[in-house]
């Protein structure tokens, strides 16, 4: 990894793409990128710059950062409840307490999904994640947590909850946001997925999910959890309502945060699907393929080593798009999500991706492929 701000200002491929970024207007916009100091106004000007560009200084940062290896886990979800009091107006999967359609596992239901799919594909990582089920009390996740634990011999992370989730459960029970996060990671949480942070921009927040935890209270759980010594994951969901200030102003706000605590594991980038949701009247289209690879891209410009792993974005876009992620600055596949129920309720058909087939996709596009833990090290592969 560079050792300095200005390692990747003076590596050679940078170099010779800064020479034709300035022939292009857009070379002191790269350069105050690539030394950690953009504003919103350069981020800005960065979306309008060549994708080609973009995409070859981000591979060539991400070439200096992890090489041409690209890391992958196997995991599930659990949706463990899709009973949401939110009501987000971009998500096809929660249903209103009392809805005949409504639902929510049981403790014994929840691990023994979780032992299942361990048993089967030895799934490293449970991504757990639900809406806000105003029923379910604190002990639940931590009867969950304990048994996902204990069954699986210690071997399963549990990557799970989101910061509105754990901000939301705080406030229905009562409690701090600290005092509800140190007991989850007594009974077993390993870390925090990014989910719910859309665009921490209010304005934004008011006209997709009006009813969702503010922007400064996102950053504020995540802070907390990280001050506890937990890393998490954030995310950015794009090709809605946003402009592009707003997503210039989310990229800076996770960067600050990541800068205060560095417990930023990855940054993933993922686009609306309007299908089957109340949104879908004011943005009727999904974002192109140039999108994710333009937020890709630019993540990593931005976030350079600061925050190391930028995933691919496949699960949404397809796994050929993901392919092309990674020549655009992408060094991880994220997970085989078995058990994913939020994105084909809103009409997104998801491929059952084992071991074999995410290495042989990864090798497919000229990159190193190799099995990750939840904490993004190396582990050696065991089939699958």
């Amino acid at each position: 990894m560079p050792g300095g701000i200005d390692d990747y200002v003076g590596l050679p491929r940078v170099e010779k793409l800064l020479r034709v970024a300035d022939e292009l207007g857009y070379g002191s916009v790269l350069e105050r990128a690539l030394r950690g100091g953009a504003g919103v106004a350069d981020i800005v000007e960065l979306y309008r710059a060549p994708l080609w560009l973009l995409g070859a200084v981000a591979r060539a940062v991400t070439d200096a950062i992890t090489g041409r290896r690209v890391g992958y886990v196997v995991n599930k979800i659990l949706n463990y409840s899709n009973v949401c009091i939110v009501g987000c107006r971009f998500c096809a999967f929660y249903r209103r307490p009392g809805s005949p359609e409504a639902y929510r596992l049981s403790v014994r239901e929840a691990v023994e999904s979780v032992v299942r799919d361990w048993a089967r594909y030895r799934i490293r990582q449970v991504l757990f994640q639900g809406g806000v089920d105003p029923e379910i009390p604190i002990e639940y996740f931590e009867e969950v947590f304990r048994g996902i634990k204990r069954e699986t011999g210690g071997e399963v992370a549990v990557h799970g909850l989101s910061a509105v989730e754990i901000d939301w459960y705080s406030r229905i029970h009562r409690v701090s946001v600290r005092e509800l996060v140190e007991r989850l990671v007594e009974a077993g949480l390993d870390s925090v997925p990014g989910g719910g942070a859309e665009i921490l921009v209010d304005s934004v927040r008011e006209r997709i999910s009006p009813a969702k935890t503010r922007a400064e209270s996102w950053v504020k759980v995540m802070d907390t959890v990280m001050a506890l010594g937990v890393p998490v994951s954030a995310t950015m969901m794009y090709g809605h309502l946003e402009s592009l200030e707003d997503r210039a102003r989310h990229l800076l706000t996770v960067l600050k945060l990541q800068r205060r605590r560095g417990l930023v594991m990855a940054f993933i980038a993922w686009n609306f699907e309007p299908g089957n949701t109340e949104l879908q009247r004011e943005a009727p289209y999904p974002a192109g393929g140039t999108e994710l690879l333009r937020n890709v891209a630019i993540a990593r410009i931005v976030f350079r080593h600061e925050i190391p792993w930028i995933q691919a974005g496949w699960l949404t876009a397809g796994t050929r798009l993901g392919q092309v992620s990674l020549d655009y600055g992408a060094n991880d596949w994220g997970g085989t999500l078995y058990g994913e129920k939020v994105l084909p309720a809103a009409g997104v058909p998801l491929p059952r991706l084992v071991r074999d087939g995410i290495e042989r996709i990864i090798r497919g596009a000229g990159y190193e492929p190799y099995e990750r833990d939840n904490w993004y090290r190396p582990i050696s592969s065991a089939g699958g």
